[in-house]
């Protein structure tokens, strides 16, 4: 047998494999011999057959391509195996690249056979540079009046309703109305589009703007009519953009009955005893959650100018890994979302498609910004503190409590994690960020070196590859 490497883009190595006739034609006569003696021919004992009625019984392609099979995987294995080099850094098993109906058709047993195959390997990175860059990233700063949003929130919630008889309407009243809806066309009524004594809340956020705006000032048993287009994300969907008259009948009137923010309403939405104990974790909430979105942004700043230097070719085995994990991330997410009994119906093989197309990017702009961060762990000798691995480890076996969890596999990935946050924070240490206003800075979308790829019906990707990268 006379094996020849490539490298192929991609991260990929080319096996060009030259088998010699005797290598098949032994596996031919031992499958003969073992078909012999084990099919049941019509009128002859098991075993007895002539070997040419065994022949005519089996067919002569299906038995070229049982040998033929076998003599690929048995090649493919000592191909591999005398090329220890390419073994330690595989990923994934073999491809064919000769088309396999074409080999069927030239492959004879006892004759020489030359064909094609490719292995995925784990990629060369090369990381042009890796400190001193200089970014902008936006600062988000904690808006405090979203507390007293909240609280506003919360005593609607739990405001008591109360008629109203001698006054029109006001903002954040609640009326009853019967809502008709017309075609001004034809005059036609939309029966799917309105509905009777429908309760609405006086607010521009709750209902379509301009029907809102109309009916203040409106009395009980007064009439409104409002000229408009059928708005996009209402019901029914055929009716959108139509050109509609809304005829709204005045019913009831409420006004709204807020509790007071004392301790007393504290209790009633939160564990805290008092009204200034919950404005102060509601406050600190919020400037938590502006540092984490800043810190955020810092990140990807530095991030999207380190994989700028980064050179590699991702190999397809990695990013499909990728985006499998991303895949079942979102389905588990949804899972926690959705009824049991909706799952299947949802979860149909085009979604799934459309899922892995959709995630794409953002699993090649995983992969490498985790090879670029591995470069500077590889670099400056980045380590994870043992101490640190172990607790974290710990903790999360607590929380999985599942007795099926590979403990050394878990400290693995966590190690990896671990690795991969250290490496960030001494990238944001070694760059100057330059915080600015936040939307001051036009956010281009995630990009990648790829083009968008195809799915196919089994949710195959392909897709071609840049010159520089080859994914």
């Amino acid at each position: 047998m006379k094996v020849t490497l490539e490298k192929l883009p991609a991260s990929q190595i080319g096996f060009d494999i030259q088998v010699e006739g005797a290598k098949s034609q032994a596996i031919y006569d031992r499958i003969v011999k073992d078909l012999t003696r084990t099919m049941q021919v019509p009128g002859f004992r098991k075993g007895k057959a002539p070997t040419q009625l065994v022949l005519r019984q089996i067919g002569t392609q299906r038995l070229k391509a049982n040998v033929l099979e076998e003599l690929l995987e048995k090649t493919l294995n000592e191909a591999l195996e005398e090329n220890k080099e390419v073994k330690d850094k595989a990923l994934g098993g073999f491809q064919l690249v000769t088309d396999i109906e074409s080999l069927i058709e030239i492959f004879t047993p006892g004759q020489d056979l030359s064909f094609k195959a490719a292995i995925d390997v784990e990629p060369e990175a090369v990381l042009n540079k890796y400190q001193g860059f200089q970014v902008q990233a936006e600062e988000v700063k904690p808006d405090l009046t979203e507390v007293d949003r909240t609280f506003r929130e919360f005593q609607v919630r739990k405001s008591t309703l109360v008629p109203v008889e001698n006054r029109s309407i006001e903002l954040e009243d609640v009326v009853t109305v019967d809502l008709k809806v017309l075609d001004r066309a034809t005059g036609e009524v939309l029966e799917e589009a309105g509905e009777d004594d429908f309760q609405l809340d006086v607010d521009e956020k709750a209902f379509i703007p301009e029907v809102v705006k109309a009916i203040v000032g409106a009395e009980i048993d007064s009439v409104v009519e409002v000229e408009s287009i059928f708005p996009a994300d209402y019901y029914p969907e055929e009716y959108v953009g139509k050109e509609i008259k809304y005829v709204v009948t005045i019913k009831s009137i409420k006004s709204r009955e807020l509790p007071a923010l004392d301790d007393e309403f504290a209790q009633s939405i939160s564990d805290k005893q008092t009204i200034a104990e919950l404005r102060e974790m509601l406050e600190k909430r919020v400037i938590d959650t502006a540092e984490a979105k800043t810190k955020a942004n810092k990140e990807r700043a530095v991030l999207d100018a380190l994989t700028a230097e980064l050179e590699v070719e991702l190999p397809a085995t990695l990013v499909e890994q990728e985006l499998e994990f991303l895949v079942r991330q979102q389905a588990s997410y949804l899972e926690e979302q959705i009824d049991s009994s909706m799952l299947k119906q949802l979860f149909t093989k085009e979604l799934v498609n459309e899922m892995r197309r959709l995630n794409y990017p953002q699993a090649v702009d995983r992969l490498r910004r985790k090879f670029a961060l591995d470069k500077i762990a590889e670099q400056e000798n980045i380590t994870v503190d043992e101490a640190a691995l172990n607790e974290r480890v710990a903790h999360t076996l607590e929380m999985l409590k599942d007795p099926n969890v590979d403990p050394v596999r878990l400290a693995g990935l966590i190690r990896e994690e671990m690795k991969t946050e250290t490496g960030l924070q001494w990238l944001i240490e070694h760059c100057e960020i330059e915080l600015v206003e936040e939307g001051s800075l036009k956010i281009e979308p995630a990009t990648t070196e790829a083009i968008a790829p195809e799915v196919d019906a089994d949710g195959v990707i392909t897709v071609e590859a840049t010159s520089e990268e080859a994914e």
